[in-house]
């Protein structure tokens, strides 16, 4: 006897089969739909190489001296290293100074119940790519037992400028004696005397700004940080107009001749007294596309002073400074130096830029709006200290 289907089982067998004709003519365009979106692809490392002998161990005796050479020469711009107490969260910096084939950096003397330090060496390129070593941990020795490397100091401290890397740090690194810090270079990228950065509680409520973000090098992010710089004992020039007057130079303004409107002038607060230190801080802010390098040079045309670097890490207003200060800084004529950059290929013939030059006795040359090629150099302003 002859099998038949049922009726409703017929019925359900050319369901079944409609359905998987509709989707099988679905799917190359569903596939289509839901490919998904390849990984970002990691950000590009520096070519850069860092040659280091780590620190067997440190003192609490001398401030550690941190050496090192990178390569190739040509497109080295800024090393950095990175120290923190062993356990504690946070780490700071200190700028290495020299020739690339020899770098130095000195840190902060750790106390004496340091039981050890955490360290690490970081360079960028002229690219603004960035290369950095392993952690290194050296143990803290008491005493002079310790024969590596260091600088001896004096009762007066070290005299060390070092930098901040988040918003609202401890002035002060956990762990390290506070004499040997003169300077403090907070998150935003203010440099500010160790008083002046102890009585604002925090780095981030001394250095607080209506200017916004400014960017750091090398290992300071951008957030919050005067615009224009903050300096020995509350000598300071703010600009709260600044951020406001810079937004103009975006990715649409590409006319090298075009000169914003202030929509405020940038009012000097009182500026006390201080002692016979001198210094020259030398500053460039601006927004959008694009990076800045500044420049002092002296009498024989040598740069001179020590960078604070910012670059293409963001498109929000940022401030890179040069800061020449102590026995470096000898009377003479000087002149500020500005370099423009291409970060993309988005960034415009030229940044509008504000430059700011301040000293111990006053701002040196008023603050003056700026149009700098891309590529290219031109000139800030020029300036005696007698």
């Amino acid at each position: 006897m002859t099998n038949r289907l049922r009726p409703h089982r017929f019925r359900e067998g050319i369901a079944l089969a409609t359905l998987g004709a509709y989707l099988a003519g679905l799917a190359p365009a569903a596939a289509a739909a839901v490919t998904p979106t390849p990984p970002p692809e990691k950000l590009p490392q520096s070519r850069l190489t860092i040659d280091h002998d780590p620190l067997a161990c440190v003192t609490t005796e001398l401030a550690p001296q941190v050496d090192a050479a990178v390569a190739p020469a040509p497109v080295f711009d800024h090393g950095y290293v990175y120290f923190k107490a062993a356990g504690t969260e946070d780490f700071y910096y200190a700028t290495m100074k020299g020739a690339p084939a020899n770098l130095s950096g000195v840190l902060p003397r750790p106390l004496p119940e340091t039981r050890a330090i955490d360290y690490y060496l970081r360079a960028t390129d002229l690219d603004s790519l960035a290369r950095k070593t392993r952690d290194y941990v050296p143990p803290v020795v008491p005493g002079n037992a310790c024969k590596a490397k260091g600088v001896a100091v004096g009762e007066k401290g070290a005299g060390l400028t070092i930098g901040l890397t988040r918003e609202g740090q401890a002035p002060v690194p956990p762990g390290f004696n506070r004499k040997d810090i003169a300077f403090v270079i907070l998150f935003g990228g203010a440099v500010v005397g160790i008083a002046e950065a102890l009585k604002g509680g925090t780095a981030g409520s001394a250095g607080s700004s209506s200017a916004g973000s400014a960017g750091k090098a090398s290992g300071a992010g951008s957030g919050g940080g005067l615009s224009t710089g903050v300096i020995v004992a509350g000598a300071a020039v703010a600009a709260g107009g600044i951020a406001a007057v810079v937004v103009s130079n975006n990715k649409s303004n590409n006319s090298p001749s075009r000169t914003p409107t202030p929509t405020m002038t940038p009012t000097p607060t009182a500026t006390p007294t201080v002692s016979s230190f001198r210094f020259v801080q030398a500053e460039v802010t601006w927004t959008g596309e694009g990076d800045l390098d500044i420049q002092i040079l002296n009498a024989s045309n040598q740069v001179v002073g020590q960078p604070f670097p910012a670059g293409c890490e963001s498109t929000a207003t940022r401030t890179e400074r040069a800061l020449l200060q102590g026995s470096a800084l000898v009377s003479g004529q000087y002149r500020i130096v500005l370099i423009g950059k291409a970060c993309t290929t988005g960034t415009p013939a030229s940044i509008t830029a504000v430059v700011t030059v301040q000293t111990e006795s006053g701002p040196k040359c008023a603050s003056t709006f700026i149009n700098v090629p891309v590529p290219g150099t031109i000139n800030g302003c020029s300036f005696t200290i007698p």
